[in-house]
């Protein structure tokens, strides 16, 4: 067992809008597009365990959850994140919760506020389109 220090250049305890990646992206490669809805909500880039921890496509830093940050954000929206019970602990003083994910029955459905039940690919970009962006 050792210890990791986490370099914090971002506030995801302090935001006031988080948007979060989990394994519903298939692919490093597919994360940039969030970055459009991210900026359209003057948002930050959150993630779950998996994405920092197991693939390590983002840093620490913007992992959500019992391992990671808690948000108290008035706006969290979780893009592809199943919501297992260490995530949604982290996300439990987030004023509304948003979800997009294709599994209706996935944990995070029953602790949204909001759900959209889809495919995060197509969404997205209609959320993007949706606020002008």
């Amino acid at each position: 067992v050792g210890d990791e220090t986490v370099v914090k250049t971002v506030d995801l305890a302090g935001a006031s809008i988080v948007v979060s990646v989990g394994r519903g992206f298939g692919k490093a490669e597919d994360l940039p597009i969030v970055d459009p809805l991210v900026k359209a909500l003057g948002a930050e880039l959150g993630c779950s365990r998996p994405i920092a921890e197991d693939f390590k496509w983002l840093p620490k830093e913007r992992l959500v959850g019992l391992t990671g940050e808690s948000v108290t954000a008035g706006l969290y929206l979780a893009l592809g994140i199943s919501g297992q019970v260490q995530h949604l602990t982290g996300i439990k003083g987030a004023r509304v919760v948003a979800a997009v994910n294709n599994d209706a029955k996935a944990p995070i459905t029953r602790n949204a506020d909001y759900v959209i039940v889809g495919d995060l690919y197509k969404v997205v970009p209609e959320l993007v389109g949706a606020l002008g962006a």
